[in-house]
């Protein structure tokens, strides 16, 4: 067990006991369940793209879980980590088909519209990957992508050539998708494409490479933004902790790169169909969208060592840190204000932002170290408001 997977234990130790004792206020209470659901959940990856853009390869990489070969239906597959093998599939008539072991030919031939196996490979631990399978067309594919949104903290977009089409259709996707997305090259044409204009943080290719090698990047990359995302979880849980006298839990220093995925706060359903919806939401600017996911990246780094810091002694220079969150938001005011795209398009932002910096230059004139803790909690609550927007 590692310090991040002990640490993680002893949180959720002290939310269960917090929970139990009772007597926390309604917002709060709801707040420590919230945190121990996170906490309990996998990080939720989605496999995206076209029909025969390579999604089944970045499943088995991913997962070690393999369909059956030349299967005559390809239906929506969630993959997850058990103690045995394990499926469920759903038909078009909406009766359930359960059985022992992974689904093989005799099942896909019925044509399941929906599938859930679970799987003992340990690369599925703190797991778990949706396959979502449609039809070519722009209409299906937006169907789809909409219908995954709630159920996904990770996008993955697997694609051959990056074409028009798809760049289209990625660009219509909820924003939620494309706030913690990828892009995966599995043909063998050479694909241009800067991954923060198109709505991606990373980019990778198995362009010249075989077998595992050619995923060895994207998985590696996964592992670490799984990691992080832990990790600031668990920051939260610590910081609520706090808030509420519980006794503070030391924490482990994140890794130097930030790239985590916050986990989505809706639970998917246990069997949950392919949507007949073709509605797709309301679409921002995406340079609106690109400074509002740098503006949060900032705004998390920013709690993320001020956390740290809080919890490595130096709460006891209340004033320095208090001068410190000041600047924070100091900085954060000054750069929403300065950007029309944000202006436009969430004109409450630059308010909201402000209105933070005003309380913080309060709060550091007040002093002390209840104020240390307000500041923090000001700071946690900008940047989950941000991300509803992105979410949003």
């Amino acid at each position: 067990m590692t310090d991040q997977d002990t640490l993680r234990s002893a949180t959720l130790t002290e939310l269960a006991a917090l929970q139990q004792r009772g007597g926390l206020a309604a917002r709060a209470g709801a707040t420590c369940a919230s945190l121990l659901e996170k906490l309990h959940r996998p990080v939720r990856i989605g496999l995206f793209g076209l029909p025969g853009s390579g999604k089944r390869r970045v499943l088995h990489a991913l997962t070690g879980f393999a369909m059956a070969d030349d299967p005559a239906w390809s239906p929506t597959l969630e993959v997850t980590h058990g103690p045995q093998p394990t499926t469920t599939a759903m038909l078009a008539d909406g009766s359930r088909l359960e059985a022992v072991g992974l689904p093989d030919t005799a099942l896909l031939a019925q044509q399941p519209v929906f599938m859930q196996v679970t799987s003992p490979d340990r690369t599925l631990a703190g797991r778990c990957v949706l396959l979502v399978s449609t039809e070519a067309c722009a209409e299906d594919l937006q169907a789809g992508l909409t219908w995954a949104a709630p159920r996904v903290d990770i996008a993955l977009w697997c694609t051959a050539d990056w074409s028009e089409a798809e760049r289209h259709t990625w660009h219509a996707a909820p924003d939620s998708l494309r706030n913690h997305a990828i892009l995966f090259v599995t043909g063998a044409a050479q694909v241009g494409c800067d991954p923060a204009t198109n709505g991606f943080e990373a980019r990778f290719s198995s362009t010249g490479q075989v077998g595992a090698v050619g995923f060895s990047d994207l998985t590696t990359y996964l592992d670490q933004t799984i990691k992080d995302a832990c990790l600031h979880d668990i920051h939260a849980a610590q910081m609520f902790l706090q808030r509420n006298g519980a006794p503070p839990v030391r924490p482990v220093r994140p890794s130097p790169t930030e790239t985590s995925a916050p986990s989505a706060a809706d639970t998917p359903a246990a069997i949950v169909p392919h949507p007949a919806m073709r509605t797709v939401a309301p679409q921002r600017p995406p340079e609106a969208i690109d400074e509002l996911a740098r503006l949060f990246q900032a705004v998390r780094t920013s709690a993320g060592d001020m956390m740290l810091r809080l919890h490595d002694g130096a709460a006891n220079d209340a004033d320095s840190l208090l001068m410190q969150f000041e600047q924070i938001f100091e900085a954060l005011a000054d750069r929403v204000a300065g950007d029309n795209a944000l202006q436009e398009t969430w004109p409450d932002l630059a308010t909201q932002v402000t209105e933070a910096h005003d309380l913080a230059l309060l709060l550091r004139i007040e002093g002390g170290a209840e104020q240390l803790g307000d500041a923090a909690q000001l700071l946690l609550q900008v940047r989950h408001d941000i991300q509803e927007r992105l979410a949003a």
